[in-house]
């Protein structure tokens, strides 16, 4: 393992996802996390804490693994399942970048947010 330092542009980044196998996120609390969508849209299965908003984001057996948070056997289980079964692991890689287009396209979230921003206004003019 070695350390990369911030990297500016996207491009770049993406490249670093599309260089990996499997992309780990072992968070004990997390939100929403960005790099769990961006490893999804380079085509790149994830291993990730069952926490916070990362269920909606990963759909276990599909796009990825969800394991139990602070579980590290059961990481290290499911890391080496897909590190071992390059079949699963690469279905896994083309349904993850499937529904990352699918659900995080740019135009499907600017009308998401069009829609429920007008269905706000509706709410309030009322």
């Amino acid at each position: 393992m070695r350390h990369i330092p911030f990297i500016h542009g996207s491009d770049a980044v993406a490249k670093y996802y599309q260089a990996a196998d499997i992309y780990l996120h072992a968070s004990l609390a997390d939100t929403f996390p960005n790099s769990v969508i961006e490893a999804q849209a380079c085509g790149v299965p994830t291993v990730a804490s069952a926490i916070g908003g990362i269920p909606e984001q990963l759909v276990h057996e599909s796009t990825g693994l969800l394991v139990p948070p602070r579980d590290a056997s059961a990481m290290a289980r499911s890391i080496e399942r897909l590190l071992d079964d390059e079949e699963t692991r690469a279905g896994m890689a083309r349904q993850a970048a499937n529904r990352a287009k699918r659900i995080y396209d740019l135009r499907h979230q600017v009308n998401a947010y069009l829609e429920w921003y007008a269905e706000i206004l509706e709410r309030h003019s009322r």
